[in-house]
């Protein structure tokens, strides 16, 4: 999670408490009971570079000690669980912060030593608390993703799936050096025990989980318009994880519109996405990661249309968690640890609580709506991406946005029209689809691209449509471009 200086220098001012400790270096040593304890608690944040009296002393080549004491911290922690570490700027120093969630693996034991937080202390757990830290394992109900998956083998799973999983960058070396064979490693990975698969490995890796689990199934619709009954594109999706993730990505990408920008010291046009990709990925791979997979009524559903794209997965957010907290990138609360592991391991999930931060900031920069999430325990979880009407951006260098529909219509426009001489030359019947992807759009936008002839009566039967100035500059560039 992105944590901005103001609510670093907040936390710093709260002093060090029950979640949240300081260490003025970022080692191994220092740092591990730490985030044990944290994992065996509620969760919590470890500030490096922070004395004990709340002064910043500052990480030194903060981006290189980062990345290699998340790599320890993961090897050294077990069973193995998903925590982030960041470097974020206060007071023009560099400080380490690692993010950790309350564990679900009870006990998590840091270099073969379980630590917990006593008040505001973490010291090594003696025989009684383990021991209870143990019984209360027992009497909970075991995660859908831990439970054996009836009928699953070896020969199921993709190869093309493991070989990704198991290459991939990230994986520990404990497991990339194991010689007992493939259901080893994975049990290294919690997606095996006693020598069977989980539901985790089946939902990750198998060539067709749907067989066993109807609800991994996934759909993917496009509709023209919002009222169609009739779909533009739709698929049923099964197989490995991330295979499916990337088929949906280019699912999204395929059914949206592009958008042409220009830039005023060139004639050239790029045609970008209306979705930037990576707040579609993040969307995506979100719902993958913290949907309910326990009932065969679940599922994750991908709708398309002209004028948003709905991400829904079943289950409500986890307890404790609300929309104000996933706007504002809030510890993960992880309902499927597991699966989010291997997620990670394959570079689809970052930082903690980061998804929602990204897709919110991606959108922005697009000049998009902010996303909306909306959680009900009946119906789920549904994150929707708003198009937007008003494609214009202009900077200091004149960068214009159109979309290709207000693009053609420029194109064509030469000195006054009406509504049904640009309908009649752009070879278009439906007056509603016309008025909505293509005269509202160039008349909406800031600054304008097209204006009307008498706007003070913007119903009037004699009305009529003309370029402006920027709507003249970008007809050029389509020229330029056109025959250069």
């Amino acid at each position: 999670m992105s944590k901005t200086p103001s609510e670093l220098k907040r936390r710093l001012s709260l002093g060090e408490n029950q979640t949240l400790e300081f260490k003025a270096k970022a080692s191994l040593k220092m740092c591990g009971p730490q985030v044990c304890a944290f994992l065996n608690a509620q969760g919590g944040y470890l500030l490096c570079g922070i004395n004990d009296q709340g002064q910043i002393s500052g990480i030194d080549n903060a981006e290189q000690v980062a990345e290699r004491l998340e790599a320890e911290l993961k090897s050294a922690i077990q069973p193995p669980v998903l925590f982030s570490v960041e470097v974020q700027k206060v007071e023009g120093k560099n400080i380490l912060v690692v993010e950790v969630p309350a564990g679900k693996d009870i006990p998590y034991a840091f270099n073969s030593d379980i630590y917990v937080r006593v008040n505001e202390r973490t010291q090594k757990a003696d025989v009684d608390t383990i021991r209870d830290m143990v019984l209360r394992k027992q009497i909970e109900p075991e995660r859908w993703e831990r439970l054996f998956s009836s009928e699953l083998d070896e020969q199921a799973l993709a190869e093309s799936a493991c070989k990704k999983l198991l290459s991939a960058k990230r994986i520990p070396d404990e497991v990339k050096k194991a010689e007992q064979g493939l259901l080893h490693q994975l049990q290294l990975l919690s997606l095996a025990k006693y020598g069977r698969l989980t539901n985790a490995a089946d939902v990750l890796l198998a060539k067709m989980p749907g067989k066993r689990h109807p609800q991994a199934r996934v759909r993917a619709v496009s509709y023209r318009q919002k009222a169609d009954d009739e779909y533009q594109d739709l698929q049923h999706l099964d197989g490995p994880m991330a295979e499916v993730i990337e088929q949906l990505i280019s699912f999204v990408i395929r059914n949206t519109p592009s958008r042409a920008r220009f830039t005023g010291n060139s004639h050239q046009r790029q045609d970008v996405p209306m979705y930037p990709e990576q707040a579609v990925r993040e969307a995506i791979v979100n719902a993958f990661a913290h949907r309910d997979y326990s009932s065969f009524a679940g599922g994750i559903k991908v709708e398309v249309s002209p004028q948003q794209v709905n991400v829904w997965n079943s289950g409500a957010f986890p307890k404790g968690i609300d929309v104000e907290k996933i706007q504002q990138g809030h510890i993960s609360v992880l309902r499927n640890p597991d699966i989010a592991h291997g997620l990670y391991l394959q570079g689809y999930m970052e930082k903690l609580g980061r998804g929602s931060v990204v897709i919110q900031e991606a959108c922005k920069q697009a000049g998009l709506p902010a996303p909306k999430w909306e959680s009900a325990p009946s119906s789920g979880v549904t994150l929707t991406l708003f198009a937007t009407e008003v494609t214009t951006e202009v900077t200091t260098e004149v960068t214009t946005e159109v979309t290709t529909d207000v693009a053609r219509m420029i194109q064509v426009m030469t000195t006054e029209h009406s509504r049904d001489d640009l309908m009649a030359l752009m070879g278009l019947n439906n007056a509603e689809h016309f008025r909505k992807h293509y005269l509202k759009p160039a008349l909406t936008a800031e600054p304008q691209m097209v204006e009307m002839t008498i706007p003070d009566k913007p119903t009037s039967r004699n009305q009529k449509y003309r370029l402006t100035s920027l709507g003249q500059q970008v007809k050029q560039q389509l020229s330029d471009e056109k025959h250069s």
